[in-house]
């Protein structure tokens, strides 16, 4: 029994599929410019570089005027406050009492050195003119009134809120 067999085909060939992943090869090396770079580029260059250094420069300058401004201001602050400091010790440095009789209207002024702690005599004088200073100067509301007015009022607030 002789079996029929198909004629053979022709081999083809196979197309195999790109590759993924890239070749190893080392890459070729450009090459430098054998032309010298023109004068428009190189001149363009240099006006950015001028720029950059310019606005750099102008920084720096800001930043030291700024820096000196506060310096000279602090240091001005400063000595107004010694200033104000030395006045206030001096003004410290003495006391005045004042020692109102029972009865009249002439009191006993006496001066007291706080270093010293020692008092001297600094004559009679008429009190309405020695505590007129004090007249004008407001009543000081106590702290705790103050307090108690806030609360006061709040409480007052809701119970107008509810009715």
């Amino acid at each position: 029994m002789t079996r029929n067999r198909p004629p053979l085909r022709q081999p083809t060939r196979v197309q195999r599929a790109p590759r993924r992943i890239p070749d190893r090869t080392p890459a070729t090396p450009v090459r430098a410019s054998t032309q010298p770079k023109s004068w428009h580029s190189e001149r363009r260059r240099g006006v950015v570089a001028a720029v950059v250094v310019t606005c750099f420069l102008g920084v720096l300058l800001s930043g030291y005027g700024i820096h000196t401004q506060m310096t000279n201001a602090a240091a001005r602050a400063a000595a107004r406050e010694a200033q104000a400091a030395m006045l206030m010790a001096a003004a410290l440095r003495t006391g005045t009492l004042l020692f109102v009789p029972q009865n009249g209207n002439v009191c006993r002024r006496r001066w007291i050195d706080n270093e010293t702690w020692t008092l001297s005599d600094g004559g009679d004088v008429v009190c309405e003119e020695e505590v007129t200073w004090n007249a004008n100067l407001p009543v000081r509301e106590r702290k705790v009134e103050r307090r108690l007015d806030a609360i006061r009022q709040l409480f007052q607030s809701k119970t107008l809120s509810v009715e």
